[in-house]
């Protein structure tokens, strides 16, 4: 299993070093602006408070922008760093396993001593480690660059908004990788996590002006990840039950789906 691990991050080292360039350079260019936004917050502010309601849930969730956490939840956790990791997140989870079958090499893997279930965790545990790594450059560029620029808001929950985001990226992840599990559906894996991703995104960003979408909204991952509670001190930290839910259920239907699936 080691030897799997090894070998495809090795394949995948150069898309993780520019995976995390682009993580470092969106984050820090988005930060170090803070304050020239924070002299003109005033003039700012008022131009915000005019926008439509509907407007400001798809911006940040809050008319509040301009304040260290409203800044930093708008401009980072709110869209930007789960767009980022998310189409690393689904980008992976529709490959590990598709690209072995697609270049006929899942075969050599199963032929040595490595039972289908090494071979899934050991993809599984490669795609975390590559999520994992995107995600510490972006959770350290954040926080020193908050440092520089003077934004007050503490490390500690600039590590817990980091973490939710994680676990919420790792939610598309394994449901792209449960599809691909399935068998050579790579376009429809990409198609279907996007569409949940996207999808929770509208869908959850729209509950809080229309009121029936406020149940359905329930269903998706992003209703659960509310960055700017977290960064306030207010979030509920048993909604990351439903992250941990969606992980655990994908992985075991990916387990069982490979498991007895004709490959070849």
């Amino acid at each position: 299993m080691k030897a799997i691990i090894k070998w495809s991050l090795k394949q995948r080292r150069h898309s993780i070093f520019w995976w995390s360039l682009a993580a470092f350079g969106l984050i820090f260019i988005n930060m170090i602006f803070y304050p020239t936004f924070k002299d003109q917050a005033a003039q700012l502010q008022k131009s915000f408070e005019s926008l439509p309601e509907a407007t400001l849930q798809f911006i940040g969730g809050s008319s509040d922008f301009f304040s260290p956490v409203g800044f930093l939840n708008s401009q980072i956790y709110f869209l930007m760093l789960p767009l980022i990791l998310g189409v690393l997140a689904i980008g992976l989870g529709s490959s590990l396993l598709a690209r072995e079958e697609q270049d006929k090499t899942i075969e050599a893997l199963l032929a040595r001593p490595n039972s289908r279930t090494h071979v899934l965790l050991s993809k599984a545990l490669v795609g975390g480690i590559i999520l994992a790594i995107t995600t510490l450059v972006s959770l350290v560029t954040t926080a020193i660059t908050a440092k520089m620029v003077k934004l007050d808001v503490s490390s500690l929950r600039i590590i817990l908004a980091t973490l939710a985001c994680f676990l919420l990226v790792l939610c598309f992840a394994a449901i792209a990788f449960m599809l691909t599990s399935f068998g050579r559906a790579r376009s429809a894996s990409i198609g279907i996590a996007t569409t949940f991703s996207l999808g929770g995104y509208i869908i959850s960003s729209l509950s809080g002006t229309v009121s029936w979408l406020q149940t359905p909204s329930k269903f998706f991952p992003f209703y659960y990840y509310q960055p700017e509670a977290i960064l306030r001190g207010t979030y509920n930290w048993l909604h990351v039950l439903f992250f941990i839910g969606v992980i655990a259920v994908a992985g075991v239907l990916s387990w069982i789906s490979f498991r007895h699936r004709d490959i070849g």
